[in-house]
């Protein structure tokens, strides 16, 4: 009998030794969702924007996808613009996501222009296999005191929906400065510096809010972030995601809450 005793013992304490084991990977676990979430929400607006950016300049292209609708002819504003990427899709700016939907965007004058005003919603529209919901809106600040043109976006009832039936959302409020680019008419050698806030929920329904800590830096010719640091908070506890030194790659460096460090992939 003493022996099963001691078995017994034995097992419960390897059980409490276990348990703070799982709560760590689990809160791990988390960290890692949310830092994938908020990459992935940066990320997405940035090439939405971008794949809009090239659509209406460009009307569509010399190509049949994506069409370009404008009620009015261009030049005269306010203006509504579809972009439609029809129900199989095309290829976005990068080559690599197609895109599928419609975008619909109203516009207030040239988006050069100060005060101009850009929204975009979004009409059953997927990047990839994610949809994505809710409005984006741009409005042009005019030119900053180093020249440089500066823009605020916000993003207002967000949300990605990913096949397996999980969704992220968020709201958020940036300033994007184009330091470079903005005397050239490609968006190609385009180079954005961006700040702000956001906040959401990451796809197993945590809250976070995200601080832009370091300006993160998009340039046009990169598919992703190359530069820049966001803070966020879950659950009480901060976490950073750091994007790098300027390299155009798909990694990011995640900073737990207890200081470990590991390497996140970001969407391709």
């Amino acid at each position: 009998m003493w022996y099963r005793n001691l078995l017994l013992i034995g097992l419960l304490m390897a059980g409490i030794l276990y348990l703070p084991a799982c709560k760590k990977d689990d809160a791990t676990d988390a960290d890692v969702l949310t830092s994938e979430d908020v990459a992935a929400l940066e990320d997405l607006s940035a090439e939405i924007d971008l794949a809009v950016d090239i659509a209406i300049e460009e009307r569509g292209g010399s190509g049949t996808c994506p069409t370009v609708t404008l009620a009015q002819p261009w030049g005269t504003w306010p203006n509504t613009i579809t972009i439609d990427y029809g129900t199989t899709g095309c290829p976005g700016p990068n080559g690599e996501h197609l895109l599928k939907g419609k975008i619909i965007i109203t516009q207030t004058a040239e988006m050069f222009t100060a005060g101009a005003q850009r929204t975009k919603t979004f009409d059953n529209f997927y990047v990839d296999d994610v949809r994505v919901e809710g409005t984006k809106t741009w409005k042009n600040n005019g030119k900053d005191a180093n020249g440089n043109w500066s823009f605020t976006r916000t993003a207002t009832d967000m949300k990605l929906t990913y096949p397996d039936g999980t969704f992220s959302t968020w709201n958020h409020t940036h300033t994007a400065t184009l330091v470079q680019g903005g005397a050239t008419p490609t968006h190609w050698d385009n180079v954005w510096s961006i700040t702000g806030n956001s906040s959401g929920t990451n796809r197993n329904g945590k809250s976070f809010s995200a601080t832009i800590t370091e300006p993160l830096v998009k340039r046009g010719n990169c598919r992703w972030i190359v530069q820049g640091t966001i803070q966020f908070t879950r659950d009480g506890k901060t976490s950073t995601l750091d994007f790098g030194n300027g390299t155009c790659d798909r990694f990011a460096r995640l900073t737990l809450p207890n200081g470990e460090v590991i390497v996140v992939r970001l969407r391709r």
